[in-house]
């Protein structure tokens, strides 16, 4: 598309001097093709310095107080740590994509640099607030002892029952597992019913600020806090399985201990569809990677529904920050032009672009394709394989299951999850 603006623009300069030439004024056919030339040299100037920037604004960058709430901040014990733990995954680091390798060297500038944008001073900055007090919201990164393994969902206002079963079904199916639940905006009365159902050891609700964030992060539609809320999980457990509150088990802890067994290998674990990455992702979104829809036509769209997660070096700055790093890019997670309705999926070829975005879903295949050279099968498993443990249940089912049960009129046949 640039060459043929290109080529029209030389195309139209040459006509210009045929004419100025022809028809100008007698013996000032010089000056006029003088100035013609003149005038070409400054357009296409103009052209490169557009394209050059054009081109610079599609770069991904994060601004370093977000690299502090979303906890890039591992010291050097930690990192030979995880870097112990990246040995043993036997990845093939070569061909890293540059998104990724770009990302790594700035965040090891921000964590040991000696400017005003050290990690160190920002996280000094971000903990005062009047009197030297700590901030209060729970943006700030987790410090505490952490769990071996959490699932972890969220809940916006109106899925509260929705959470409420979710909670009752892990508690049923996985009784010793924990269950961390982010509110992300509920009300003050959903919240104290959130709370009454999840109210044990085994059970949290934390309310999440995103205000600290851009503000087009609370969109639903991009769903572009779900990369915060896996990462600030993964500061609280060595390794979480990220669920939507809609998602339901229906094996126990031998199915989980296969699949966590199998997530130790990759980092992450998901379940993909038969549908082709390129055919859910805005053809714009491809650009802040620097690659392209065609290499994605052949890769199977791996759903955000249910993800198994390992935090380690590996997962944190070649998955986690790229991803991140576009979700908080708004011209990168919602290109112009995208939407996420209006899917037509009977487009010839099938991998053609169907006019529905998926946003941050889109991003975190596009990373996962990159880092594993397109293989989906390194990271993911097909939606109808028997390893699948999980089903949905809407919302509508789980308000109507609760008012069921708040009449005394439940009936275990509205609820399958106690069915094998």
């Amino acid at each position: 598309m640039r060459t043929k603006h290109l080529i029209l623009i030389l195309i139209g300069v040459i006509i210009a001097t045929i004419v100025f030439i022809v028809f100008g004024p007698a013996g000032e056919p010089n000056d006029s093709f003088k100035n013609i030339v003149v005038q070409t040299h400054q357009q296409l100037k103009e052209f490169q310095e557009n394209l050059r920037v054009g081109l610079e604004r599609k770069k991904l960058e994060l601004d370093p107080k977000y690299l502090l709430l979303l906890g890039f901040t591992s010291g050097k014990d930690n990192a030979q740590q995880d870097a112990n733990q990246e040995q043993q995954l036997h990845v093939q680091k070569t061909d890293v994509p540059a998104s990724a390798t770009k990302a790594e060297l700035e965040l090891n500038d921000l964590r040991h640099g000696d400017g005003p944008n050290n990690l160190a001073e920002l996280a000094n900055k971000y903990q005062r607030t009047n009197g030297g007090e700590k901030r209060k919201r729970i943006t700030t990164p987790y410090n505490g002892t952490r769990a071996n393994f959490t699932i972890v969902t969220y809940v916006q206002e109106g899925q509260a029952p929705s959470a409420i079963l979710l909670a009752q079904n892990i508690a049923a199916k996985l009784p010793t597992e924990y269950l961390l639940i982010y509110d992300l905006g509920i009300s003050e009365d959903q919240l104290r019913t959130l709370n009454a159902y999840c109210n044990s050891s085994r059970c949290s609700v934390i309310t999440y600020d995103l205000s600290e964030f851009p503000s087009f992060v609370q969109d639903q539609r991009t769903h572009a806090y779900r990369p915060i809320v896996i990462k600030d999980a993964l500061m609280r457990a060595k390794s979480v399985l990220f669920t939507e509150n809609y998602m339901r088990l229906r094996g126990g802890h031998r199915e989980l201990q296969e699949l966590q067994n199998r997530v130790q290998v990759s980092g992450v674990l998901g379940w993909n569809t038969p549908t082709a990455v390129s055919s859910r992702t805005h053809p714009k979104m491809f650009d802040y990677f620097e690659s392209d829809a065609e290499n994605f036509i052949f890769l199977r769209m791996v759903d955000l529904d249910v993800v198994f997660f390992v935090d380690n070096l590996f997962v944190t700055e070649k998955i986690m920050l790229p991803w991140l790093k576009c979700s908080l890019t708004l011209e990168c997670i919602d290109p112009i032009g995208a939407q996420s309705n209006g899917c037509k999926f009977n487009k010839k070829p099938l991998y053609r672009y169907s006019g529905c975005h998926g946003y941050d879903a889109s991003a975190f295949n596009i990373v996962l394709g990159l880092t594993w050279h397109l293989d989906d099968s390194k990271y993911s498993l097909p939606s109808d394989a028997v390893e699948n443990m999980f089903y949905k249940e809407t919302l509508e089912q789980s308000t109507k299951i609760l008012e069921n049960r708040r009449r005394n009129n439940s009936d275990t046949s509205d609820h399958p999850f106690t069915e094998d």
